[in-house]
């Protein structure tokens, strides 16, 4: 089993909203964690456990409205919950080279579990190139969407990471 940390600089987190006017967007980049893993030719080891922690500093998420980021700041209370925490707990073979990722996701003080997939690719330098998309409503963890003069955005969020990880060997 090896630990791959991620590369803070070379992960980003998006999560998109829908609202009644347009799409809004938060991005977030120094996504910090790790990876345990096994590989095999490239794949993963799924009869080997496949566990991973990351962590996401909120200030660090910028949204494209910034009346909406604000808002969004103020009900995610970020100065009393300034991190959210995803822990992959189990991974199993989605098919087409994509896996499924199940785990608990920690957002405003609620853990909730969570589900999704990913891609899992290994780059030149041996580093986990991972994509992976999850859906969330954010009232599961007690927050209210935002809404700004008339701007009323939707409470499920499409969220994408990009995560690169290097072996810490």
């Amino acid at each position: 089993m090896t630990r791959f940390l991620l590369d803070a600089d070379r992960c980003e987190l998006t999560a998109t909203a829908h609202s009644t006017l347009h799409p809004v967007r938060a991005v977030a980049q120094q996504l910090n964690g790790w990876v345990e893993a096994t590989l095999v030719d490239g794949r993963l080891d799924l009869d080997s456990p496949v566990t991973a922690r990351f962590e996401l500093p909120m200030s660090a998420l910028r949204v494209d409205n910034p009346l909406l980021g604000r808002e969004l700041d103020r009900r995610l209370e970020i100065r009393r919950y300034p991190v959210a925490i995803a822990e992959v707990e189990k991974v199993s073979d989605a098919g087409g080279g994509r896996y499924e990722a199940a785990g608990q996701l920690t957002l405003h003080g609620e853990r909730q579990p969570v589900r999704g997939t990913a891609e899992l690719r290994v780059g030149e330098a041996g580093e986990l190139l991972v994509d992976g998309e999850v859906q969330l409503d954010i009232r599961d963890f007690g927050l209210r969407p935002p809404s700004v003069f008339g701007l009323k955005v939707r409470p499920e969020v499409e969220v994408t990471l990009r995560i690169v990880a290097v072996p810490s060997d």
